[in-house]
């Protein structure tokens, strides 16, 4: 049978997977915050200022709800600009410089995104790898 789960694995939900699996109906992107507890989850504070400005109070409320667990770290701290700079020069937007330079800096295992930047090969050269949450749902057996 297909391994089910890796929960030493460290995952960074992109702003665009919280928000598909929050308020917009898609299925893989739900699968995966209904399957948080299997991983150990970093939330950059860019994606946590990306949230703030696109959600309502309510799906904030509901995001909030499914963080405060003991398997979802919330990290405040600034990233070092010798790191944004690295990923700057990818030609990624600021924001997504920012948590792609995180995701190196934490020494995250996975980046869940459907940015097609990130998709595009980024992560080859870098500490972690980018996955589009089809493919993680299938990769993880969270497709049931």
């Amino acid at each position: 049978m297909k391994k089910i789960m890796d929960t030493d694995m460290r995952i960074s939900l992109d702003t665009n997977v919280w928000i598909f699996g929050l308020v917009e109906y898609n299925k893989y992107c739900r699968k995966i915050l209904m399957n948080l507890s299997h991983f150990q989850v970093i939330v950059p504070i860019q994606v946590l200022k990306e949230l703030n400005n696109n959600l309502s109070k309510e799906f904030l409320d509901y995001f909030y709800q499914l963080v405060i667990k003991p398997y979802v770290q919330l990290d405040y701290e600034k990233v070092p600009d010798v790191y944004i700079t690295m990923f700057e020069s990818k030609d990624l937007k600021k924001g997504d410089a920012i948590i792609g330079a995180f995701a190196e800096w934490r020494k995250v295992d996975m980046i869940v995104s459907d940015n097609r930047d990130f998709l595009r090969g980024l992560s080859e050269e870098y500490y972690f790898r980018v996955m589009a949450p089809q493919k993680f749902c299938e990769s993880f057996n969270l497709c049931y």
